[in-house]
């Protein structure tokens, strides 16, 4: 499947000459005039690479930079900065804040395709993003947490589950069962929000966050409130009047099964408490089945010092 580019600069000359090489080297090219709708773009559809003007008016391209490492949807995703200047310090600046590679204008037509040849492959490589909610998946999940534990980071873990999904899927279908899994993730994506946070897909109906420990209970204040507040749409009115799902199991016994919530588990990450991604991940999953034995959507944190 060929990789998808988003190609971001103002002049239209420049901008033609650019997709038109792309487009026949074997991508699938878009372009966008100005940062506002290249961030508007990445929002709607998924790219494997943007070439992004550094010099774009309103909206530089150090600013829709900034914006898509914000987003933890882009966080990882390449950028290449085409740039008509050389100043060393805006190079080296822009490559610390996550730039993949720099070109100067006006570039060569094969050292461009070569650098983001490389870059496009370096992306597919590392590159483990669940496609349900284009979130980071567990491969870079554990690269987040070894990175934070190196650098001896304080840090909380939040492991989120959804409760009685399998109920919900089995009754209604996988396709509006995805519909819950998209709409938690655009939850935890909107409470998340800021750089420093990380926001991952273990799969399924599981999900993390990485943050710092002092927000970490209003973090999941937020996430179960906006869960019960969007749950119920997605419940046909009878089932909303009932305010439960009647089905009968393999046995032809009616049941019925409440609303799902959601679980919270957290866990406090100081360094030093734990040896590695997967200790903290099991301790984190210990905690939220605690979570889970409480009623209603909820949270628990772990208190144990080691």
């Amino acid at each position: 499947m060929a990789a998808r580019v988003l190609v971001v600069e103002d002049d239209e000359a420049t901008r033609g000459a650019l997709r038109a090489l792309l487009d026949d080297a074997g991508y699938v090219c878009d372009e966008a005039s100005d940062g506002e709708r290249a961030v508007a773009a990445m929002r709607d559809a998924p790219f494997d690479l943007v070439v992004l003007d550094l010099g774009l008016p309103g909206m530089s391209g150090a600013d829709v930079h900034r914006q898509l490492r914000r987003d933890p949807r882009t966080r990882f995703l390449p950028i290449v900065f085409l740039t008509a200047h050389s100043d060393r310090q805006v190079r080296l600046a822009e490559l610390e804040a996550g730039a993949e590679d720099f070109i100067t204008k006006p570039y060569d037509a094969e050292e461009l395709l070569a650098r983001v040849g490389a870059a496009v492959r370096r992306w597919s490589g590392m590159r483990a993003v669940n496609p349900l909610s284009g979130l980071p998946g567990n491969p870079t999940i554990t690269e987040e947490i070894e990175a934070r534990l190196a650098q001896n980071e304080d840090f909380a873990l939040l492991y989120v589950d959804i409760d009685r999904f399998k109920e919900f899927n089995d009754h209604y279908g996988f396709t509006r069962g995805d519909r819950v899994i998209t709409m938690l993730a655009e939850i935890l994506i909107h409470v998340a929000g800021a750089d420093q946070r990380f926001v991952g897909h273990i799969g399924g109906d599981d999900f993390v966050i990485l943050a710092r420990t002092d927000e970490a209970e209003a973090l999941a204040e937020g996430i179960t409130r906006r869960f019960d507040e969007a749950i119920r749409a997605l419940y046909d009115p009878g089932d909303r009047a009932r305010g439960c799902i009647e089905a009968h199991d393999r046995r032809g016994k009616l049941r019925r099964f409440p609303f799902a919530t959601v679980s919270i588990g957290i866990v406090n990450v100081p360094p030093g408490r734990f040896n590695g991604a997967t200790a903290v991940a099991r301790a984190a999953a210990e905690v939220k089945e605690v979570a889970k034995r409480q009623p209603g959507s909820s949270w628990t944190v772990d208190r144990r010092k080691s």
